[in-house]
């Protein structure tokens, strides 16, 4: 007898874990966004800038000061500078440059970017502002991969892919919907560590930045400001670029 009823106890919970259905991907990332803010709050996002220095784990790689401005929707200017030396990217709608100074010789070079490098700061640029939420205006999928361990924690795996190839992995942790590790198309992994609150939303302290499990750097973020006017002209796209 308690064979038999092992038998059915067995056979109905793989009756149930058939008949159980891969949970929607629309509510899970609700539930993400809803850790960093309101919809509200969320949505009223227009602009941004956040200033911090990167601190790379190898000694003999320099240290930079970081520093990013965007406008939704596809307006981006970042700044890395290392001493004297300058890179700057520019988009601004469907104009975009990289310009490298030496700000000691008082000279830069200058060119427009790439298709690659464009999508990608175009890429990099909607997610400032869609907090999790898939870029359906522009192609974005979304799927559900199902409950994995990642970082010693239970998460959702949620893959985003773009048509032209680009292509974005983030998990969710299962016990409280926050955001447990982000990896992008080419197998770097972003891992937001601490947490400041700016205008009602959440941003990171700092973030970890790894490849093939070995730390490469850290961006610790002094400054976030949200919402707050910018100077003029600084998506302006210097005119040898737009031809």
């Amino acid at each position: 007898m308690k064979r038999t009823i092992l038998h059915l106890f067995l056979g109905f919970a793989m009756v149930g874990n058939s008949l159980a259905k891969a949970p929607s991907t629309t509510d899970l990332i609700n539930r993400a966004r809803a850790t960093l803010g309101t919809e509200k709050a969320l949505n009223g996002v227009v602009t941004l800038k956040m200033v911090g220095s990167l601190e790379p784990v190898d000694p003999k790689v320099p240290a930079a000061t970081v520093l990013i401005i965007a406008r939704k929707p596809q307006s981006q200017r970042l700044e890395i500078r290392v001493d004297d030396m300058v890179e700057t990217t520019i988009l601004n709608c469907r104009k975009s440059c990289i310009i490298r100074s030496n700000l000691k010789e008082d000279a830069s070079q200058m060119r427009e970017l790439t298709g690659p490098e464009l999508e990608r700061v175009r890429h990099s640029t909607r997610q400032f502002f869609n907090f999790y939420r898939p870029d359906f205006k522009n192609g974005e999928r979304v799927s559900y991969e199902g409950i994995v361990t990642h970082r010693d924690k239970r998460a959702h795996k949620v893959k985003y892919t773009y048509p032209e190839g680009l292509e974005t992995i983030r998990y969710f942790s299962v016990e409280d919907d926050t955001l447990v590790a982000t990896i992008t198309e080419n197998d770097v992994e972003s891992v937001n560590r601490g947490a400041q609150v700016v205008k009602g939303i959440k941003y990171p302290e700092s973030i970890d930045y790894y490849e093939d499990g070995r730390k490469l750097h850290t961006i610790k973020w002094s400054e976030v400001e949200v919402n707050e006017p910018l100077a003029a002209g600084v998506f302006k796209v210097p005119q040898a670029s737009e031809k």
